[in-house]
């Protein structure tokens, strides 16, 4: 075997293997293309209601030879369709470019008994790779040799120190074998040579993958409420088409006598036209284009505050969010482990950087990064640049010990260049340099801080010795009898400085964070502490199923869960989701994927693997925790804003709905055009829309709780204002139509322009009390900070003019004096007078 080992696979070998087991390349993420994406948007059941609204319609104008409705209808379906596929397509054109392709690297390999650099995707099974580091493990490889091999499997795992990795047999513990090597892991440390036992997508990397791209086939919030909407909208529309039909042919057949004819036939068919116009007028065609608009300026607005929104209804769904369940590495702490305390006496702390400087094997870059091992690159980043450089100008070094995990030190000895005085300096791990040196009181303080789930890395000076005389020393295993002990650093991966604010925030907005890590349980626990968790209930995954049996004080689940595999990840997520969680999972590594593709909102680090930022629906392009916060409360806000227009709308259509019905009882046949009602729908209610999601984002929404999934969009007191206001407006109206047929004095000088006039400025008004409705506040206020409402809603009002001047033949208008623009604009004001007067008032008090 070691003579294989020796000479690798010969050609033919090479070809057999990759015609059994394949390339080394990872199947994509299956691409849609960009007019499957856009036929998508024909799936939501208002666009279906529309669509068949359409085809009624059609049947309809070929009788009739007037296509007016039906092209109004067909305008609106496209432009919400398109407006929604336009935001998408963007998003996703922008995570494109974000995107890279390392299947083409090189890498070292031994065939036919010769070394050969080859490109990454033509590794085969079988393959002996030499590795070195700084390489990125291009296969899943079991190492049959390594020297002081470490290995950074923080994007599988999530655990931000490299592990050792050396050859064995037989491995029975928890977590990845230490003799396997895992494809997209970075060797940070040493070098080896090992043999390739799976590739593409039979690696760890490669199932991880598939996981992520899977489809998942869940429906967001929004989605599922508006589902329960159309279903509501197209029984009442139907219901009330049905109830006209029926109160047009009592009026008709009490004054006259009924018998089968031709005329009879076409009777029943103007009284079903006139059904149909029923329907039309209750279905919101705007409502897909305006949900669309508001979804689309909040992805507008979110990018601009760090969160790339790729799939749009996301910026709803992070507004439902419950409960986030975060990776550690990267996105709660920093990624780059940091000296944070030390353990020195003042007097030594330059001898303890002349230490941290020398005794090492990292480096500095020409653009001041440190390359190298990430625990002495921690130290050098303590010393600084300037210093560490300094320090090694003014000596070099003699003789060495590298570092070898199986005795856990590193000595260097050291000359000064200026005199000539040499030093000869050890460092490395706490018990061992104490057993050396025969000084352990300073291990208390580094107890404490291991407690907290720190490294640490103990220095001393040794005197006495030549470097032969300590060699021997050591390789006897005595204690070195003249020294100083010169002091310890701390080290940890820090918690970002936002991260405990923004889970405060989260606290405070009822969701709950839960840490999922390949760490530790010590530093997973720690880490939990210092970013602010509140009852922090710390397990290892394996240990979950058990742990939920038991009752907790104050928890339903742990919000800290250590040792974590994708899998893991993945089932708690799922279990989450069972309990009626809407669940938000951030992440940056390829073990975080299948949660991201999985969970309601999947939010990936910028800085992150392109697999996690592929599976994810949102990306923090700032790679801060607070950024998600600040999604939630768009999110939120964005629900209101949604809210706000569908009872400006449907009391719209409510209002309209019972005057179309009830107009013939009152004699006028068609109070308004179908012409009128779909500029009423689609114009004016869409333009509607863009002012009320340009709305801001309201601070006070982080001091609400999440609302109830389950509960309908339309709420009690959402419905109580629709139907009141639609009700009234529809009582007013029907008087001023039975009025205007009766040549009631006032009233007998209107004709059906004012009345479509007034009915329009009416809706305008409530414009200005949608904005605020259900906020308790008054009309004015944030009025003047909101420029883009007001602009928008001075230019509805000069809409709605035009076209009742301009309108002629096609919307049944003739043109108004500015007189009677400014008593309609005058009688109408009661809409928000009355409203702001009842808040001043009752409501405040």
């Amino acid at each position: 075997m070691e003579q294989k080992h020796f000479v690798g696979l010969t050609e033919q070998e090479v070809l057999e293997s990759r015609s059994k087991y394949g390339e080394n390349l990872l199947t994509p993420p299956k691409e849609t293309p960009w007019w499957k994406l856009y036929l998508e948007k024909f799936g939501d059941p208002i666009i279906i209601i529309l669509l068949v609204a359409t085809a009624i319609s059609l049947v309809f104008g070929i009788i009739h030879g007037d296509f007016t409705e039906s092209i109004g209808i067909i305008f609106a379906v496209l432009i919400a369709t398109g407006v929604g596929f336009w935001q998408e397509y963007d998003a996703k054109k922008k995570f494109d470019a974000m995107k890279s392709d390392k299947d083409y690297e090189h890498v070292k390999v031994r065939r036919d008994g010769t070394v050969l650099e080859i490109t990454k995707d033509q590794l085969v099974v079988g393959d002996i790779v030499i590795l070195a580091a700084g390489d990125e493990i291009p296969a899943d490889i079991e190492l049959f040799e390594a020297i002081e091999m470490k290995v950074s499997e923080a994007s599988m795992t999530g655990e931000s120190v490299a592990v050792s990795k050396y050859p064995c047999r037989d491995f029975k513990g928890s977590g990845f074998a230490p003799n396997l090597l895992l494809r997209g892991t970075t060797i940070e440390q040493g070098l080896g040579e090992g043999i390739v036992v799976k590739v593409g997508d039979s690696t760890e990397i490669g199932k991880t993958t598939r996981q992520a791209s899977e489809e998942t086939n869940n429906k967001t919030p929004l989605e599922e409420q508006l589902d329960g909407l159309a279903a509501k909208i197209n029984v009442a529309a139907f219901t009330i088409a049905t109830i006209m039909f029926i109160i047009l042919n009592i009026v008709h057949w009490m004054d006259n006598d009924f018998s089968w004819t031709w005329d009879t036939l076409l009777t029943e068919v103007r009284f079903l036209m006139g059904a149909v116009v029923v329907i039309i007028v209750a279905v919101p065609e705007g409502l897909p284009l305006s949900v669309t608009l508001a979804l689309a300026f909040s992805m507008k607005t979110m990018a601009k505050e760090n969160n790339l929104v790729k799939k749009m209804h996301a910026c709803e769904t992070i507004g439902a969010v419950n409960v986030i369940f975060s990776d550690k590495t990267g996105t709660l702490t920093q990624n780059s482990m940091t000296v944070v305390d030390t353990d020195i006496k003042p007097e030594n702390k330059e001898l303890l950087n002349v230490i941290g400087a020398l005794n090492s094997t990292a480096n500095w870059s020409h653009d001041s990064q440190v390359l190298g091992n990430p625990t002495e690159g921690a130290i050098l980043k303590f010393i600084g640049h300037k210093q560490t450089e300094q320090l090694r100008s003014e000596y070099h070094t003699v003789s060495c010990i590298p570092f070898s995990s199986l005795y856990k030190y590193m000595v260097t000895y050291v000359e000064k260049r200026s005199d000539g005085s040499r030093l000869m300096m050890i460092k490395g791990a706490p018990e061992v340099i104490a057993k050396l040196i025969n000084k352990d009181d300073y291990l208390a303080e580094v107890s404490n801080q291991q407690a907290r789930g720190r490294r640490a890395i103990s220095a001393a000076i040794i005197h006495g010795l030549t470097f032969e005389e300590l060699k021997a020393v050591l390789d006897n295993g005595e204690t070195l009898k003249d020294n100083d002990y010169i002091g310890t650093w701390f080290i940890e991966d820090p918690v970002r400085a936002d991260v405990p604010h923004a889970i405060g925030q989260c606290y405070k907005a009822g969701i709950d964070v839960v840490m999922m890590t390949g760490d530790n349980l010590k530093t997973g626990s720690e880490i939990a502490r210092q970013a602010g968790f509140k009852d922090i209930w710390a397990i290892e995954a394996k240990d979950f199923n058990e742990a939920i049996k038991t009752e907790h004080a104050t928890r339903e689940f742990p919000n800290v869960i250590a040792r974590c595999t994708p899998t893991n990840k993945l089932n708690i997520l799922k279990w989450a989701q069972e309990k009626g969680y809407v669940c938000a999972m951030t992440g940056d590594g390829v073990n975080d994927s299948p949660s991201l593709n999985y969970a309601d909102v999947g939010i990936a680090m910028g800085s992150g693997t392109s697999v996690a930022k592929e599976a994810a629906d949102i990306i923090l392009l700032d790679d801060a925790f607070p950024s998600i916060v600040t999604g939630v409360k768009w999110g939120r806000s964005l629900f209101k804003n949604i809210k706000n227009f569908l009872y400006m709308q449907l009391s719209i259509n409510v209002s309209a709905c019972l005057i179309a019905v009830f107009g013939p009882i009152v004699g006028v046949a068609m109070p308004f055009t179908v012409t009128q009602f779909l500029w009423i729908n689609l114009v004016m209610d869409s333009l509607a829309a863009i002012a009320l999601a340009s709305e801001p984002a309201d601070e006070n929404v982080l001091s609400e709780k999440p609302r109830d999934r389950k509960e309908f969009i339309i709420n009690k007191s959402l419905a109580k204002a629709i139907f009141g206001f639609g009700g009234l407006i529809w009582l007013l109206c029907t008087l001023v139509l039975w009025g205007m047929k009766h040549n009631v004095e006032f009233l007998s000088h209107m004709n059906l322009t004012v009345f479509f006039a007034a009915y329009m400025v009416l809706n305008w008004w409530n414009l200005f009390n949608a904005r605020v409705i259900g906020k308790n506040k008054s009309i004015f206020d944030g009025l003047g900070r909101n420029l883009k409402f007001v602009g928008v809603a001075l230019g509805i009002l000069f809409v709605t003019i035009v076209i009742v001047q301009i309108g002629g033949e096609a919307f049944q208008t003739v043109p108004l004096s500015w007189q009677t623009w400014g008593y309609i604009i005058l009688f109408t004001s009661p809409v928000v007078i009355v409203r702001e007067l009842w808040y001043r008032l009752v409501s405040r008090k």
